[in-house]
């Protein structure tokens, strides 16, 4: 006896997927970001510098020096855990999960976690410590690479 129910395709347009695919990555990011400003918030300026009052020049330079610092230190710690979800984000991407979107999604939006937190630091980073991040981010990238991707 035949089912009355009409057959429907499990593959969806391409657009579809890749709609979900680029919103997988975003919502990703968007949720890394949001951990982020949960587990180490973004020092304010005004913490720092209270509105301005009849000061010296002195104090003035001072709370920028101080919040300049608060805010490098933010950056080093905002790169550490980009650094992190988006690797974790990557490696679970490769793991065998039944939905090649999602595995998709959940890779690009690990290495653009990555790009966003190497960004994110960049400028306050010296030239040997960009070389470091890079050279460990290449290091990761063709690793997985080969041992995933091998021919």
């Amino acid at each position: 006896m035949e089912s009355a129910a009409p057959m429907v395709s499990s593959r969806q347009p391409k657009f579809v997927r890749f709609a979900l695919l680029l919103g997988i990555v975003v919502i990703l990011n968007i949720f890394f970001n949001a951990i982020l400003a949960l587990v180490y918030p973004m020092p304010q300026y005004n913490s720092y510098c209270p509105v301005p009052q009849p000061m010296a020049e002195a104090s003035q330079a001072e709370c920028q020096m101080l919040y300049q610092t608060a805010s490098e230190q933010h950056a080093l710690h905002a790169f550490t855990l980009m650094i992190g979800l988006g690797i974790a984000a990557l490696i679970t991407g490769f793991i065998p999960i039944g939905s090649s979107i999602v595995s998709s999604g959940l890779s690009y939006g690990g290495v653009l976690a990555l790009i966003v937190g190497a960004a994110s630091y960049w400028n306050m980073a010296g030239n040997w410590t960009r070389l470091i991040i890079t050279a460990i981010g290449l290091m990761i990238l063709l690793y997985i690479g080969w041992r995933r991707f091998s021919d």
